[in-house]
């Protein structure tokens, strides 16, 4: 077989991965922040992983033009709880959270980034519950919050979509 190694035995391809090889799940994951909370469980539907683009300053020179990578921008990402039925709700906990980036909605005022940025991790699991991918997001807060739409004709599983901002992301393997 193509890219995969049969009874120990290469093929023309080289040194190709074995046939046992276990891949990434995308159904295997987690996101937390180090801050506890012990009477809520936020239960996730789904997320996306950190991305990066880079600034590309450019240098002209007669009749080139050469590129080099500045400044990295991380992107938000985004990320969608089941709305729950808890002691204190999902939605609440993702209100309590945005809440405390506003100081005063009358004055228009918003808290110091110390109250609250926080520090998440997002990691993806092997079959046994051990780390495989690990990102920790640096100064992470929600962007924006979405808490969908109602309506009588369906019976559709309520959920809460959030975007995340942060400052950098660092990948542990």
């Amino acid at each position: 077989m193509p890219g995969f190694k049969i009874d120990g035995q290469g093929n023309n391809l080289g040194d190709a991965p074995t046939n046992v090889t276990e891949t990434k799940r995308k159904h295997r994951w987690y996101f937390s922040t180090l801050e506890p909370v012990a009477d809520v469980l936020l239960y996730l539907q789904s997320a996306s992983r950190p991305n990066f683009t880079f600034e590309e300053p450019e240098m002209h020179h007669n009749e080139e033009v050469v590129r080099f990578a500045g400044k990295r921008s991380w992107e938000a990402i985004t990320m969608t709880w089941y709305d729950a039925l808890q002691p204190k709700d999902v939605s609440q906990r993702l209100y309590d959270w945005i809440d405390g980036v506003v100081a005063s909605i009358p004055d228009a005022n918003t808290n110091p980034p110390d109250q609250y940025k926080k520090e998440a991790n997002l990691e993806m699991l092997d079959g046994t519950g051990g780390s495989v991918e690990k990102w920790i997001l640096r100064g992470c807060w929600p962007q924006s919050i979405n808490w969908g739409d109602l309506d009588y004709t369906s019976t559709d599983i309520q959920t809460c979509e959030c975007t995340m901002r942060f400052d950098r992301a660092e990948r542990e393997s």
